[in-house]
């Protein structure tokens, strides 16, 4: 007794008393402690008898040394525990199936993957085929089918139903078992999910998917829409909705939910958002994601619990929808029928979601800023055309009246010389082409007066630049007279024409024509504006240049300043609006002082995909 286990001698000893009173065979193991401090297995087999010369009754037994076999099981008992568990960790079964029997063997893994208990299903074909999707089931029979005549490794996915409805995605592969002869005997192999790969696929081919539209400025509501059926193919049951957060950081709005009842999105469209109002006004309140399991019991909901109960809705899960500056712009809710909290996969899909819901919402109201100062930066310089126009009243009067002083004259001399007892046709003829020249001038000088006054979005359109500057000058040449000041050109021949906004473009060479001849009217006759272009690496080059009081260096920046002037009636608008244009334009536009008197006003325009020349 000394020699056995600590741990077993009280085991011992009462199985030694208990043969001892039943007079029985027996057979049990025990362990014993060497010298050495070495431990080995025996096993104790026997029963009893009566000792013939004696009478005597007594044990007849022996004691046999296990340990090796010992060892061996527990070696096996190891590692069939690693591989069951190296099996759960990578989600993988292994299975075998006698083609002979037909008995079939699957492994702990595999029971899982099918969603069957072990201690109550037996693995049959009819079990297989029940578990695969109605889609799947004829590939899945061709497939078993080859696999018992064909002596190679083949390898199949499938999906299978579970009996919650969820959808797993598996991936197998057999491998054949032959005899002597050559012929199968057994077919074993693994059996993968591959689910969460599967997911994660078509989740990034979905998020793909919408960065494309977002790329393409496609409608936010067209986006979001596609977002959310992209979330909700990856997970069984599942409903989502975006909602949008009102310009005035209170109430919620509609932003899409194309699988929720109308009804429901109809009664939450505009609540406002709170410590308690659910899961989506919640998560907006706080700005931070927010999970409701139980929507019939989470005290957040108690406001809202009736409107969600008709529809059978349990669980939400709400992230909220963050701009970079960290305002809230919406959120992106996980709807289920049943009471339970998201799953890994479920909140990726959901962090996924809001991230590029924000991408989406952001952009949007990015355009929406731009279209609002670009319509604000219109209506600024719409208003400067108009205050510089109503300046220029007395100097385009007398532009228009004199054409049509000139025409009225000529209209006098084509009458008199028809109204002659032997009427002149030829110099009436001369007489009413001068005039209709007129005409057609002050027409020219009134078309251009109205185009600076129209109002309207910018419309892109070939444009000849020379054919321009002619018209502006055209328009200020009295206002330049006023002050003694001749205008001069020096336009290169052949410019390429150049797809611009006419009136924008009229409207910078109005401010710089006009700021230039301000710069001279008070430095007496003799003053010169210059306009110049010419065609260089692919631009063109303009340039307005005068003889007036010129620049001091530190001006030639500030003097694109909003609000920046040097004149004592100036606005300090024209320059920085002439810039605006230009740069819309693909082009800059800089000044510098003149080396004597003046400055020169520079600008460029790209004539990259310029369509036409100028004949």
């Amino acid at each position: 007794m000394h020699r056995t286990h600590p741990e077993d001698r009280a085991f011992l000893q009462e199985t030694l008393d208990q043969v001892a009173r039943d007079r029985k065979a027996f057979d049990f193991e025990h362990r014993l402690l060497m010298p050495d401090g070495s431990l080995k297995y025996v096993r104790v087999v026997g029963h009893p008898s009566t000792n013939h010369e004696s009478g005597n009754f007594e044990f007849v037994g022996a004691v046999t040394d296990i340990t090796d076999r010992k060892r061996a099981e527990d070696a096996l008992r190891r590692s069939e525990g690693y591989l069951a568990e190296a099996q759960r960790l990578t989600q993988s079964g292994s299975w075998a199936w006698n083609v002979r029997t037909g008995a079939r063997f699957w492994s702990q893994e595999t029971f899982r993957i099918f969603g069957c208990d072990p201690e109550k299903v037996k693995p049959t074909w009819s079990d297989i085929l029940e578990r695969v999707h109605p889609e799947d089931r004829p590939a899945v029979v061709q497939r078993t089918e080859m696999e018992t005549t064909q002596r190679v490794d083949s390898e199949i996915d499938f999906r299978v139903v579970l009996p919650d409805g969820g959808i797993k995605h598996l991936h197998s592969i057999a491998h054949p078992v032959m005899d002597e002869s050559g012929e199968i005997t057994e077919i074993v192999g693994t059996l993968m999910d591959v689910t969460e790969r599967k997911r994660a696929e078509a989740l990034r081919d979905g998020e793909s998917h919408i960065l494309e539209m977002i790329a393409r400025d496609a409608r936010l509501e067209e986006t979001l829409e596609n977002l959310v059926r992209v979330v909700e193919a990856q997970f069984a049951g599942l409903l989502c909705s975006v909602l949008l957060l009102d310009e005035d950081g209170q109430h919620v709005r509609h932003g899409a939910a194309p699988s929720l009842p109308q009804p429901y999105t109809d009664a939450i469209d505009g609540l406002c958002i709170g410590p308690k109002a659910g899961s989506c006004g919640t998560a907006m309140y706080r700005r931070e994601p927010v999970v409701v399991a139980d929507i019939l019991q989470d005290p957040l909901w108690e406001l809202y619990r009736e409107v969600a109960k008709p529809y059978g809705f349990r669980a939400c899960w709400s992230t909220p929808i963050l701009a970079h500056s960290g305002e809230a712009l919406g959120s992106f809710a996980m709807y289920y029928r049943e009471p339970r909290s998201p799953s890994p996969a479920e909140t990726r899909a959901l962090e996924m979601a809001t991230h590029l819901a924000g991408i989406a919402i952001e952009l949007k109201l990015a355009r929406e800023e731009r279209e609002r100062l670009r319509q604000a930066r219109a209506d600024l310089a719409h208003v400067t055309r108009m205050t510089t126009m109503g300046e220029l009243t007395a100097s385009l009067a007398h532009e228009i009246k004199q054409p049509i002083s000139a025409a009225v004259t000529d209209a006098k001399t084509c009458l008199r010389w028809l109204r002659r007892d032997d009427p002149d046709v030829a110099e009436a003829g001369e007489a009413a082409s001068r005039l209709i020249k007129d005409v057609t001038r002050a027409a020219d000088i009134i078309s251009g007066i109205n185009l600076m006054f129209k109002k309207g979005a910018p419309q892109r359109e070939l444009v000849d630049i020379n054919e321009l500057i002619q018209e502006m000058i055209v328009l200020l040449r009295s206002e330049a007279s006023r002050y003694s000041i001749s205008i001069h050109c020096d336009l290169a021949n052949d410019l390429p024409q150049i797809m611009g906004d006419r009136v924008q473009l009229q409207q910078v060479f109005m401010n710089l024509m006009l700021n230039g001849i301000e710069a001279m009217k008070d430095m007496g006759p003799g003053g010169e504006l210059t306009i110049t272009s010419q065609y260089d690496n692919r631009q063109l080059v303009i340039s307005v240049g005068d003889t007036g009081i010129g620049l001091q260096p530190e001006q030639t920046g500030q003097i694109f300043d909003a609000f920046f002037t040097t004149k004592p009636q100036g606005t300090g608008m024209g320059l920085p609006i002439s810039r605006s244009i230009i740069e819309s334009h693909g082009g800059r536009l800089w000044a510098s002082p003149n080396p004597g008197r003046g400055a020169t006003f520079q600008f460029t325009l790209p004539s990259e995909g310029a369509l036409h020349q100028v004949a």
